[in-house]
């Protein structure tokens, strides 16, 4: 029997039932389809389902991990509710998956009609579903977009999380959420106010009291970002924020993708919650902020630091902290530990560049030696245990058309064959499972022999080209070919620099 895979997908935005949860819904499918498949004899090895929109397939795991399984070419069809459940996307994406049908000779299978992507007819029919789905769901999200402005514009809370100091909670006899004081975290949050604009603290200063005094955050301890996002929040004002961080589309990997940037034309409403702080409060926090040059901490600025998100303290694991401090007392930058009480010192920027720059460029050396030397022709396991699953498959499915026979001659009787076909396909079930095992370890070679091929050429251009790249082009780079630097300097002036080039496992 065909093995066939079972793809469940459903939208928050999309679904058709409000009184029914989204969870519910998908439930619901699973049933329907459960019993389609048992009426029409389908062999679904596995399921796959998400809750997610079909807008973008780099937000959908389960439906990449199908494409990758359909591209092995052992399965005969996916089975799922309807075909707008594999694609809402822009025209490249649905063109994607229908290759990936197409190519490995997979159907798509639903309660109405069963999809042939070989032939021509079904080809086209397929192509103008996928064109009102995506039309379909433009409408959808025009329509949300239109309800969640009108929310917003009546003061109520849009976010999925509530700001440090608030809880959300569901307005009675009407849509929607606002805001509920959380009265000890309303405390901290007046007392960091007037920390700053009252007693002068600076960001770290009241993360550090705060932490001595144990008041524990919301996730880990306190930082300066935690302390920035309260100090900046018009929601402590009674404000509702509104496309503060727009959603942009973007192209990542050859799929589209989504991502938030800050916007600072954003809207201002008055909220339907109570606010936690003063005018007075908030217009001495803007005034001190005015004097330093970090009022503007979400502001987009020109990237400074090539080693941004790779660079760590090797001592405590923190995240090195780039300074530049005032031109008149030093115009070298440096990188310092944030975190209190480590004794890591600090390390100027281009001694860290120039000490990174080095160790790769012998890691890349010993790297290209050990490659050449490991170059010897040598025997692939997992090729040689596959061709050992496949013999065995092929026995089996043998076995099981000569029992077949036996029954038509009578040497077998119903029972006598019901007992035999049962280890058969139970047998032939767990070789499968172990031929899957065994397809997914050969593409994951091959992904990592692609990755080994592909950082060498990349690290030499990154070193050989060094001084010319700007730093965004750096810091991209690094990334590419770096998971992260770990440095430290000791009390004695010895600095240690570890490097972790980005190897597949």
């Amino acid at each position: 029997m065909d093995r066939c895979l079972m793809y469940l997908r459903k939208s928050r935005l999309d679904t058709d039932y409000d009184e029914v949860s989204v969870e519910e819904t998908l439930s619901r499918h699973r049933q329907i389809l459960d019993r389609f498949c048992k009426d029409k004899n389908l062999n679904v090895v596995e399921v796959l389902e998400e809750v997610v929109s079909g807008e973008s397939l780099a937000a959908r795991p389960q439906m990449m991990r199908l494409l990758d399984m359909v591209s092995t070419g052992m399965y005969a069809g996916v089975v799922c509710m309807d075909i707008e459940r594999l694609s809402r996307g822009s025209s490249m994406e649905a063109g994607y998956i229908m290759q990936i049908f197409q190519t490995n000779c997979c159907k798509i299978i639903t309660p109405g009609k069963t999809y042939n992507l070989q032939n021509e007819s079904d080809e086209q029919f397929t192509d103008m579903k996928f064109m009102f789905s995506r039309y379909e769901l433009k409408t959808i999200n025009k329509r949300l977009v239109r309800g969640r402005n009108q929310s917003a514009s009546e003061g109520k809370f849009m976010g999925s999380i509530a700001p440090y100091g608030y809880r959300p909670y569901k307005l009675a006899g009407q849509k929607g959420n606002s805001l509920r004081i959380e009265p000890e975290e309303a405390k901290v949050v007046q007392m960091i106010f007037d920390m700053y604009g009252q007693q002068g603290m600076g960001y770290n200063a009241i993360a550090y009291a705060l932490n001595d005094m144990h008041i524990p955050a919301r996730k880990g301890a306190w930082g300066q970002t935690s302390i920035v996002n309260i100090l900046t929040n018009e929601v402590y004002l009674g404000k509702i924020r509104w496309r503060r961080e727009p959603v942009k589309k973007i192209v990542k990997d050859g799929f589209l993708a989504k991502t938030r940037i800050l916007n600072d034309d954003y809207d201002l409403y008055d909220g339907l919650h109570e606010p936690i702080i003063t005018e007075g409060q908030w217009d001495r926090v803007k005034a001190v902020q005015s004097k330093y040059s970090h009022i503007s901490v979400h502001a987009e600025r020109d990237l400074k630091n090539p080693f941004a998100g790779l660079l760590f303290c090797e001592k405590c694991g923190a995240i090195m902290k780039r300074y530049l401090p005032h031109p008149k007392e030093s115009p070298t930058a440096w990188y310092r530990c944030p975190t209190r009480g480590c004794d890591c010192k600090i390390i100027k920027c281009e001694v860290v560049e120039n000490s990174i720059h080095k160790a790769m460029g012998d890691w890349l050396e010993n790297y290209i030696l050990e490659i050449e030397s490991d170059r010897q022709p040598k025997a692939d396991p997992v090729a040689t245990a596959l061709e050992a699953v496949r013999g065995q498959l092929t026995q089996l499915q043998l076995q099981q058309e000569n029992i077949c026979e036996y029954l038509e001659k009578g040497v077998y009787t119903i029972d006598m064959f019901s007992k035999r076909n049962a280890s058969l396909a139970k047998e032939i079930k767990q070789l499968q499972s172990t031929e899957a095992d065994l397809l997914r370890q050969q593409g994951e070679g091959r992904q990592r022999e692609q990755t080994t091929v592909q950082i060498i050429p990349t690290t030499q251009h990154i070193l050989e080209n060094y001084p010319t790249l700007t730093v965004k082009e750096k810091n991209r780079l690094w990334k590419l070919i770096m998971k992260k630097a770990t440095v430290y300097r000791s009390r004695d002036d010895k600095l240690t620099v570890h490097i972790y080039p980005n190897l597949p496992k």
